[in-house]
């Protein structure tokens, strides 16, 4: 017995059966400099012109959401989107 799918074909009973993802661009292993220019700048001068932004990490546990955001405090270098966010604004 095969289970009757809405028009859209993604919905059965109130449960999604399809997922469609959109990715602008996959970064593996990508240096911090790389990762803020591509993915934080634009919306760090957002906020200098008066907009809201929000970065986000999200990911499975041990992936680097953390290290992404502040870096490492022992080499400028490897500063992440938090340092350079400040040092861009400021």
């Amino acid at each position: 017995m095969s289970i009757p799918k809405d028009s859209d074909g993604g919905h059965v009973n109130n449960q999604t059966e399809n997922w469609k993802f959109k990715f602008d661009k996959l970064m593996h292993n990508a240096s911090q400099e790389n990762v803020f220019e591509y993915c934080t700048k634009e919306a760090v001068s957002s906020v200098v012109d008066g907009y809201n932004s929000t970065i986000m990490c999200y990911g499975q546990t041990g992936s680097g959401k953390t290290f992404t955001m502040t870096g490492s405090t022992k080499n400028y270098k490897y500063r992440g989107v938090i340092p350079r966010a400040i040092n861009n604004i400021f």
